[in-house]
């Protein structure tokens, strides 16, 4: 007979996997799936660890202590919501510390897969151009049935060499909780595509040769390049962000090919890979257009207060509207100083500024918000949703793009289809998208682009302004189509 202390351990561990047999909807913040291990001390539990492929948490009696979330390429300790350290993973994966993406022979019978890598949009909400294009182009080749291929969203992280799927972000795009403990690994054939579409150099480093390896089992290994600017305009990036492209265009260039958004884009790169690539092997060069229907896709509802009064003074008088990050090569300084020599004229117009605060811009930012026809006839809306956007392109008279360097130009296209005017700079993509349906100007002085917005407005009252209803505008699902007929399908 033992004794009867064993009967009652002071310490003990327990250890399971929680179940999702009857769990319908996530649950504790995406931890009700995925391992469990519970620390009993006297019966009592004082010690709790969950862990997800991509999270785990350290809980104290019941309250959260320590959170480790895995991301792409690099792990955070967090105490709460304070970082305590950051681990980046940097350099490619090889030999032992990585298993290699999963994969089988050509057995699957009939629809092969593209695999559309979001990349870091499987792990934080952002709302860049880039992400933008990503989602709405991912939406669109989903509701495709007929080319032969089915389309999954993948990402991988930094912590082993495979892709998983990506159907937590599915979820959430679909407007449900995400739970990542659904994303299980991918596994690639011969004949499926990986497409890219989000540039990341640390992903490609640190991933290289599990690429190398899916393109050598005849994986297509594919980038999207968005345009050429880090290193062609190297004065407008911040630094880290140039050098981080010098790194990340020679990597993509050593596999199948590349996608770009625009045909002028695409020469760029071709010119760049002449000079800066010594690589005969055969490789995919092509372009396809963008969408302009943004509103369609995951429109965000809601007007603040202030937007009545904004409304009302666009409509009071011509407004011109530029929609872009506010950053150096927008032309938002260019465009500034001519209205404001248009003003010292007497000249009556609004200049409406849509767009978050971008880099290098903090001079320019603190002139526009002590501006003294700040609120009057210089407005500057920042991270406004998309039906107090469209109302404000509604409002419009005009969409003003000066910018001096683009790989596409969505306001372009978005001022166009809600049949906007358009005053564009010179740029061969500009000609590309909008060809003789939008007014050009050329020079960075602000005399130039003050003297075409002059005769634009005597235009405009003579009723013989140069519409953009000849532009030929693509929704999303026929810039998907358009993207589909420019890859190498087999």
């Amino acid at each position: 007979m033992s004794p009867f202390w064993k009967n009652f351990p002071l310490f003990c561990l327990s250890r399971r996997r929680a179940s999702s047999k009857h769990v319908t909807e996530p649950q504790e913040d995406d931890f009700s799936r995925g391992s469990v291990r519970d620390w009993y001390v006297a019966g009592i539990r004082v010690l709790r660890i969950r862990k997800l492929p991509h999270r785990s948490r350290v809980e104290i009696c019941g309250l959260p202590l320590l959170q480790i979330r895995r991301s792409a390429c690099k792990t955070r300790y967090c105490c709460g919501r304070i970082e305590l350290l950051k681990l980046r993973v940097s350099g490619p994966l090889s030999g032992s510390a990585w298993d290699g993406p999963l994969f089988l022979p050509r057995e699957r019978h009939g629809r092969r897969c593209l695999f559309w890598n979001i990349g870091s949009l499987a792990f934080q909400d952002e709302r860049s151009g880039v992400a933008r294009v990503t989602r709405c182009l991912l939406r669109s080749l989903r509701s495709m049935h007929s080319f032969g291929y089915d389309v999954y969203p993948v990402y991988t992280t930094g912590d082993r060499a495979g892709y998983v799927h990506a159907r937590s972000f599915l979820r959430r795009m679909e407007g449900v909780c995400g739970n990542e403990a659904l994303d299980e690994p991918v596994i690639f054939q011969e004949g499926d595509l990986l497409l890219t579409p989000i540039p990341d150099v640390r992903e490609v480093e640190t991933h290289f040769h599990a690429l190398k390896t899916l393109q050598n089992m005849g994986v297509a290994v594919l980038f999207f390049v968005h345009d050429l600017i880090p290193l062609q305009h190297p004065a407008f990036c911040p630094d880290a962000f140039r050098e981080n492209f010098a790194r990340w265009l020679p990597l993509i260039s050593r596999f199948d090919g590349v996608l770009t958004i625009s045909e002028a884009v695409a020469e760029e790169y071709r010119a760049w890979r002449r000079e800066n690539v010594k690589d005969d092997a055969p490789f995919f060069v092509n372009w396809f257009h963008l969408g302009s229907d943004i509103e369609s896709v995951s429109a965000s509802q809601g007007l603040p207060d202030s937007a009545v009064a904004v409304l009302s003074a666009m409509k009071s008088r011509p407004s011109f509207l530029e929609v872009s990050t506010v950053e150096p090569r927008k032309g938002y300084g260019q465009a500034l100083a001519a209205f404001e020599r248009l003003w010292a004229k007497g000249i009556d117009a609004n200049f409406v500024i849509v767009g978050r605060k971008g880099w290098k811009i903090d001079k320019l930012a603190g002139k526009i918000d002590k501006h003294p026809e700040n609120g009057k006839r210089l407005f500057w809306l920042k991270g406004i949703g998309d039906e107090y956007l469209d109302k404000v392109y509604e409002s419009a008279s005009c969409v003003l793009f000066p910018s001096e360097a683009e790989g596409f130009g969505l306001a372009v296209v978005e001022g166009a289809r809600r049949g906007k005017p358009l005053i564009l700079r010179d740029l061969p993509v500009f000609r590309e998208i909008a060809g003789d349906h939008a007014t050009y100007f050329s020079g960075l002085d602000p005399q130039p682009l003050a003297d075409c917005i002059e005769t634009w407005l005597e235009d405009l009252k003579k009723g013989r302004v140069i519409p953009s209803s000849g532009i030929k505008l693509l929704t999303w699902e026929e810039s998907a189509e358009m993207l589909l007929s420019r890859l190498p399908l087999k």
